[in-house]
């Protein structure tokens, strides 16, 4: 669990350092990272932001998103940071209930109830 003040780069960094470490040791072919957002203004505009950042365009490279009716996946299909909302993941624990084609999962704004 990471906890930190607004703007510290949890939700764009964290992603990106995991990323640029499984890289960096050769492993790229077997990290890719679902990152999940609240809402889908978040998931599109962290993944521009982090596209941006990396010098990419959303869905051309590395990073992309998918929310419900629109699908801006990463291009290539390893070595990548995609960005949904809650709902698409619970679309893809129906068909996939142990998330196999992921190497890492983030929950980002994690609500706990009490």
């Amino acid at each position: 669990m990471i906890s930190g003040e607004t703007g510290c780069g949890k939700t764009t960094q964290v992603p990106q350092f995991i990323l640029d470490e499984m890289l960096s040791q050769s492993n790229g072919s077997v990290c890719n990272m679902l990152c999940t957002q609240p809402r889908r203004i978040s998931a599109i505009s962290v993944a521009e932001r982090v596209a941006e950042e990396r010098g990419e365009r959303v869905g051309s490279n590395s990073v992309g998103y998918v929310i419900r009716l629109e699908n801006k996946a990463p291009s290539r299909p390893r070595g990548t940071i995609t960005f949904c909302t809650t709902g698409v993941v619970f679309q893809y624990l129906k068909s996939d209930p142990y998330l196999r084609n992921y190497s890492h999962i983030i929950l980002d704004e994690v609500s706990w109830l009490k």
